[in-house]
């Protein structure tokens, strides 16, 4: 089974979203089963350098045209939601940035998974390193759009200076990059994340573990009829 996923590692709902999928998957029986691909979205891709004097609640009330104190609202739930989760977001800290730069170092995690053929489960590279980014932009304050600070991140993860750089100048990687925003507008996505169950079932937003758990059983039940799955409830998971 496949899993398409469009995400932009500047999108809180992506870091929520993505860490539940992730969570659904360790208790997935098939686990090993299930490939994901991570695609590019870019929220903003007008963006071109990152502005360290702009907050992120003001960025946000600019660009999507609504009060900073509406946006401040929407922070603070995301900062409770964070919490059950073990994640503490840092508004203050977070910098506003393009994020093309950490989609190349996602694509090159993606590629170290094929070398070393580890491209399923919920804990390949590429799953590792697109929340290690989203942590550190949400809880760190570190800047994704330079370079220094994707090759310190990516040393977390052991993967070498020189590929990152290499990553980072990569014709392929910038195409490959852009294609995977173009075909998320072709499809139709404005916001993120978006799911999609082996090109058949899709979801939208950042569900519970427990939404993400029925997906993937009512997509593996669809693929797999003489193989069926229950469908969980919610008192049964979470």
């Amino acid at each position: 089974m496949h899993i398409d996923i469009w995400s932009d590692v500047a999108c809180p709902w992506c870091y929520l979203g993505v860490r539940h999928l992730r969570k659904a998957l360790r208790e997935f029986p098939h686990r090993d089963s299930v490939t994901v691909r991570i695609h590019a979205y870019l929220l903003d891709p007008e963006l071109d350098a990152s502005i360290p004097e702009m907050s992120e609640a003001q960025y946000l009330a600019q660009t999507k045209k609504i009060p900073v104190d509406d946006v401040a609202s929407i922070l603070e739930s995301l900062s409770d939601m964070g919490r059950s989760e073990g994640i503490k977001f840092a508004w203050n800290d977070t910098v506003v940035a393009p994020t093309s730069n950490a989609h190349r170092l996602i694509c090159l995690a993606r590629e170290i998974d094929i070398e070393n053929d580890a491209i399923s489960g919920p804990d390949t590279l590429q799953m590792r390193v697109h929340e290690g980014l989203q942590r550190a932009r949400f809880e760190m304050g570190i800047d994704l759009a330079h370079p220094e600070s994707l090759i310190a991140l990516a040393r977390d993860f052991s993967i070498p200076g020189e590929r990152v750089l290499a990553a980072l100048e990569s014709q392929e990687y910038a195409s490959e990059v852009f294609s995977d925003f173009q075909i998320g507008v072709q499809m139709g996505v404005t916001a993120v994340p978006v799911f999609v169950f082996d090109r058949t079932f899709q979801m939208s937003g950042a569900q519970t573990s427990t939404a993400y758990s029925n997906a993937l059983v009512t997509a593996w039940n669809h693929a797999h009829p003489d193989q069926p799955i229950s469908v969980m409830k919610d008192d049964d998971h979470e």
